[in-house]
């Protein structure tokens, strides 16, 4: 009786590893797309800063590799032969507190301003941040542009 419930259970098991194989798998629906890279940026928070071109969406690594996303929007991009010149407007919703302890929703924004050398991929990079209080600060950076396309 013991074998035969060996065996049964041997045949279960067979019988459920052996269904569970589809014919085929499905292609997961993704694409490249295109998007400027900037790296070698020399600052810790902005490591690598990636704008998508096609997508409202910009996204920092800093260097811990804790990458972080932003949405866009007023993207536009005026590059020539020589040059690659875009501006974009990233921006992220915070938690404001006041003094009583009330909670309310506020945004950031950061203003890229990119400039770099199509030959050499030598970038300047201006990011003017505008925080929830309308206090303004501006951030300078340069680093290396490059055209790349990643999976979205």
């Amino acid at each position: 009786m013991k074998n035969l419930f060996k065996i049964f259970v041997l045949l279960f098991v067979v019988g459920v590893m052996s269904s569970c194989e589809p014919d085929e798998y499905d292609v997961p629906d993704i694409e490249l797309v295109p998007v400027y890279s900037i790296s070698e940026t020399g600052n810790n928070t902005y490591t690598d800063i990636q704008v998508y071109k096609q997508e409202n969406l910009l996204t920092i690594a800093n260097k811990d590799g804790i990458v972080s996303a932003y949405s866009t929007s007023s993207y536009s991009d005026v590059s020539d032969e020589t040059n690659y010149m875009f501006t974009v407007i990233a921006s992220e919703k915070v938690t404001l507190t006041d003094e009583e302890g009330n909670e309310t929703m506020g945004t950031v924004s950061y203003a890229y301003d990119v400039t770099a050398d199509k030959e050499t991929g030598s970038a300047s990079i201006t990011i003017l941040k505008t925080a929830a209080d309308g206090t303004e600060s501006t951030i300078s950076l340069n680093g290396t542009l490059t055209e790349d396309e990643v999976y979205n």
